[in-house]
């Protein structure tokens, strides 16, 4: 079987993606063959084509490859691929509506409004609070403001990036991660509670080695880690995920949950959180990745028959 490995790409998380992407290729090319294609290149159709890959495992993280883009273009070619499709994809990327389906189907995500561009937008909720582009992934222009006057900078700066951006309320308490596989059948890997050196997970606490640490189990009463798992897989089925997604959830003080995204495409370099957790569940990340087109395989197949 050859597959096509995408990675790359123009959005924010380029280079994050090219380093995702080399570890699946590394990965893969063992038992595969295997060829890696940046759809930033001006001649990546016409080299993709001409490979004729049987399957495509999807490394773009953010932008084209998180928005049902290039879902939809490998759907055309009838190229069966990794992860959640052209809709699933479309819902996740885009916080605002991802969240408006949370809310609609009472899964608990903090109260939020979306800002009208050049408007001086009134925050029905107490600093601190949080501004987010509603496209970009990897915390990208994500910021937690104290007074009026940085909120003002903050969502400038938001929209210097993003179309789209809304202002959440702050949860003070754990950020932790869940990682789920499947389609049908979904099993929820084990959660990680993150701590950063800075309290904050931005991008340079998630890609620099030693800026953050991942707590598995995370320290909260067994009941919680229950409540957690029940949440995500909740949250998998409602945004009509498959193959893989990793969510973040913050657990305030009095252990109430708050799903704040939910990412269809979470990082494969050595030191991201879904192969962590996949490890502690004994799936290397081979066999991971191996897992990934299995089960990408099997949901091109079922819908074929439907």
């Amino acid at each position: 079987m050859k597959i096509a490995i995408l990675y790359g790409g123009e959005s924010p998380e380029r280079e994050i993606s090219i380093k995702s992407g080399r570890c699946v290729y590394f990965a893969l090319k063992k038992k595969y063959k295997t060829k890696l294609f940046d759809p930033s290149k001006k001649n990546f159709i016409k080299e993709f084509i001409k490979f004729k890959p049987d399957f495509v495992f999807i490394a773009l993280h953010g932008g084209i490859g998180e928005s049902g883009a290039i879902q939809g273009f490998l759907e055309t070619l009838k190229i069966p691929y990794t992860g959640s499709d052209v809709l699933s994809s479309a819902l996740c990327l885009n916080k605002i509506i991802c969240k408006e389906i949370l809310s609609f189907n009472k899964i608990p995500t903090p109260k939020f409004i979306v800002i009208e561009k050049g408007k001086n937008p009134k925050i029905p909720f107490k600093f601190p609070v949080v501004v987010k582009p509603a496209n970009l992934g990897s915390t990208i222009g994500v910021k937690i403001v104290d007074s009026q006057k940085q909120l003002e900078l903050a969502i400038k700066d938001a929209f210097s990036i993003d179309n789209e951006v809304f202002v959440e309320k702050f949860i003070d308490g754990k950020e932790v991660t869940v990682g789920i596989i499947g389609n049908q059948n979904i099993e929820v890997l084990p959660i990680i509670e993150i701590k950063t050196k800075s309290g904050f997970y931005d991008y340079k606490a998630k890609y620099t080695p030693g800026e953050s640490f991942h707590i598995i189990p995370p320290n909260l009463p067994k009941k919680v880690i229950k409540k957690i798992e029940k949440l995500a897989k909740k949250t998998y089925k409602v945004l009509r995920c498959s193959g893989f997604a990793r969510m973040e959830i913050m657990v305030d003080k009095k252990f109430n949950l708050y799903v704040l995204d939910v990412n269809t495409i979470p990082g494969l370099t050595k030191i991201s959180l879904f192969p962590d957790a996949a490890k502690h569940k004994g799936i290397d990340f081979e066999k991971l990745c191996e897992k990934l087109i299995i089960l990408g395989l099997e949901k091109w197949k079922k819908e074929l028959k439907s």
